[in-house]
């Protein structure tokens, strides 16, 4: 699958300059710390330094997004993955099909994200680490971007068309008022 563009033709709004694509599926693993192996160890065999509760680290080809204390999610864009030790390898689970990856684009993308979302996007912490965790509405969603323009959203794939449509109705609402 190529990207799809979902807003075109659709009820979002042209004055908002907003625009909500489906990227091809990435690869996504979750890393899970064990009694032996913890994440921050598996942290620094992969980036070769640690990586904290509400951080990311890495590009397009390959990320590392931890907003859990025992687990991570290591996101690919298809490249194979870095080699990983043989001790680490058991901490990983391919949960792609698990999760839509979405794309929104246009420069006011943080803003109007930042309206709806129950932890506030434009905290000084959220706008230094490139990520959050939260809420939007009654969706769990992870957002992470490099640049504000362009937000990457990870929602389960059982919600992701019901996400679409209240995405929609938000944009609507925002032009309203």
């Amino acid at each position: 699958m190529t990207d799809r563009q979902i807003t075109q033709g659709s009820s979002w709004p042209e004055s908002l300059a907003l625009s909500l694509t489906e990227s091809k599926p990435p690869d996504i693993f979750s890393v899970q710390s064990n009694s032996e192996h913890g994440i921050p160890e598996f942290c620094y065999s992969v980036l070769g330094e640690p990586l904290g509760l509400g951080q990311m680290s890495g590009g397009d080809t390959l990320r590392l997004i931890r907003h859990w204390p025992h687990k991570l999610y290591l996101i690919t864009d298809g490249t194979p993955l870095p080699e990983i030790e043989s001790r680490h390898a058991g901490l990983i689970t391919d949960i792609s099909d698990g999760y839509c990856k979405l794309c929104l684009a246009g420069e006011r993308s943080l803003a109007f994200l930042d309206q709806y979302c129950l932890l506030g996007l434009k905290q000084k912490i959220i706008l230094t680490t490139r990520t959050a965790k939260t809420m939007l509405g009654h969706y769990p969603v992870i957002i992470w971007w490099d640049d504000e323009a362009e937000l990457s959203l990870l929602i389960e794939r059982s919600l992701s068309q019901s996400f679409r449509d209240y995405l929609s109705v938000l944009a609507q609402r925002s032009c309203i008022e």
